[in-house]
């Protein structure tokens, strides 16, 4: 894995990546997949902020559930789970 996609990356992705060593993960993901991961956060977050705009919903409300369901989820498939984790924080840091 390269440590300067690492490095690069959100914070919330650096904790997922770190997160993946840390478990002995041997997952390599090429420099399309990781920007794919964070493409699709950040599209999220920016869904859930447009809401919030609007009075619907607030980020830090749906950024707590969706981590509370990151947990859910990787009782079944731990990498769903930890991109999950990994989009809820940053939502978290988008506030």
């Amino acid at each position: 894995m390269s440590t300067t996609a690492v490095e690069d990356a959100p914070s919330g992705l650096r904790r997922w990546f770190a997160n993946l060593v840390q478990r002995g993960a041997n997952l390599r993901l090429s420099r399309v997949e990781r920007a794919m991961i964070g493409a699709n956060g950040k599209a999220l977050t920016m869904l859930v902020t447009a809401l919030q705009a609007r009075g619907h919903l607030k980020v830090e409300e749906f950024a707590d559930t969706l981590a509370v369901f990151s947990v859910v989820v990787g009782e079944d498939n731990d990498l769903e789970g930890m991109l999950l984790a990994a989009w809820a924080g940053t939502m978290k840091e988008s506030l």
